[in-house]
């Protein structure tokens, strides 16, 4: 029995007691840091060897099958049922504990990454206990986050968030919320609100996500990633696959914009955002927008693709050029292929929702996040997912991984950047 008040690791090994937390007012960030990396991993080569930290309880050795590609394994794993879900507004009644048991990274465990604040909007209306674990993967102290709480969403889900929310300092509900409806303006407004909530921290980048959203990149790497892109917007932008329909009742755009079409889904400089709130062209751009169908779709990428408007990290290359990529998110529509792969989870208005036989894609894939998980489909893809994200994130700490960045710096965006 472990003394009252101890860290348990779990390991292929079996379980490691880290020692007594002691005075649960002191600042959990050294207790998790020190104790979790440190005091568990750097001891010994034997230790390193064997350590997996697996929030879940998820057989390391079954992930790894499953990242692999293993037939029989992920056909096995499509069976797993989910499990009960969190009580989080009882679980977060005793804050520094329930961080500890979650495996909350609260330190920001290198320079690079404290000096490189990230600004996060998450909109979300369901499954809060989904949104806790992608909040987990993300956190960190430097960063800032903005949740945003459909109108919609159940009590309980209202409940869940604001218990979260209070036990972080830079974690918060948005100063106000809609109920979103697809096609409209809602889908467009809460990233605004959630934009002029953050301005007023200081961070670098903003990067806007859903609840039904994880990362494929750790901390460490999304900042090396967006330093690599030294300002520029990770944007999709396209006109020769547009909609124009959905423009035609709105109008010509003012100020001899052409309008582009792309996913609400972004990696903005902090200089974008100022541009979006605070710039009068963008403030003429977003009233003809709200004419149009599916504003979310054209409001961001209109701005990002007209660099006559001096957008800053806006883009000056060519529109529709196959050449410039889009790794803000990895979302496949209509099931696409991509190489030998398809999805092989299931479709959801043409998105693929991610199952257990894509961990071979989405561990290989350069893309920032990926869209989108269910909480209650093939649990295990998030479990195994969750479990590789966090292995990653040890290994660097400790340098047994290197994450080069040259693919990055010179990516057609980056080089025609405004």
């Amino acid at each position: 029995m472990a003394p009252r008040g101890a860290i348990l690791v779990y390991t292929g090994a079996g379980i490691l007691c880290l020692g007594l937390i002691g005075n649960m007012d002191r600042d959990v960030t050294v207790q998790i840091k020190d104790q979790l990396f440190k005091n568990v991993i750097r001891p010994s080569i034997t230790t390193k060897a064997h350590f997996r930290y697996v929030p879940r309880r998820v057989s390391t050795y079954d992930c790894k099958l499953l990242i692999d590609g293993e037939q029989k394994a992920i056909s096995k794993a499509k069976m797993n049922h989910v499990r009960p879900p969190l009580n989080i507004s009882v679980a977060t009644e005793k804050c520094d504990a329930f961080k500890i048991e979650k495996g909350y990274i609260t330190d920001s465990l290198t320079k690079e990454e404290e000096e490189f604040p990230i600004a996060f909007s998450i909109v979300m209306f369901k499954d809060a206990n989904q949104v806790e674990r992608l909040l987990r993967a993300i956190y960190r102290p430097q960063n800032f986050y903005c949740i945003h709480m459909d109108t919609k969403a159940q009590p309980d889900v209202k409940q869940a968030m604001t218990s979260l929310a209070k036990c972080f300092d830079n974690v918060f509900l948005s100063s106000r919320s809609v109920s979103v409806h697809w096609g409209k303006f809602t889908v467009l407004e809460p990233e605004l609100i959630c934009m002029k909530d953050l301005w007023h921290h200081k961070w670098k980048y903003f990067i806007n996500l859903t609840g039904q959203e994880f990362p494929l990149k750790t901390n460490a790497q999304l900042v090396k990633i967006l330093k690599a892109y030294d300002g520029a917007n990770d944007l999709e932008g396209t006109i020769k696959r547009a909609n124009k329909h959905r423009w035609r009742h709105a109008g010509p755009p003012p100020h001899n914009i052409t309008t582009v079409k792309g996913a609400v889904h972004i990696a903005a400089s902090r200089g974008f955002v100022d541009y979006v709130l605070h710039n009068s062209t963008a403030r003429d751009l977003l009233e003809w927008v709200k004419k149009t169908e599916v504003p979310d779709e054209t409001f961001f990428s209109t701005l990002n693709h007209n660099p006559q408007l001096g957008v800053p990290g806006a883009y000056k290359g060519r529109l529709d050029n196959p050449d410039k990529p889009f790794l803000a998110r990895f979302k496949s529509w209509y099931g696409s292929k991509m190489g030998n792969w398809s999805c092989t989870g299931k479709l959801v208005r043409s998105v693929c929702v991610f199952g257990v036989g894509d961990l071979p894609i989405l561990t290989t894939r350069p893309n920032l996040f990926a869209n989108k998980f269910y909480w209650d489909f093939q649990p295990l893809t998030l479990d195994c997912l969750e479990e590789w994200h966090y292995n990653r994130t040890r290994d660097e700490y400790l340098g047994e991984y290197a994450f080069n960045t040259s693919y990055y710096t010179t990516l057609d965006f980056v080089k025609n950047k405004i």
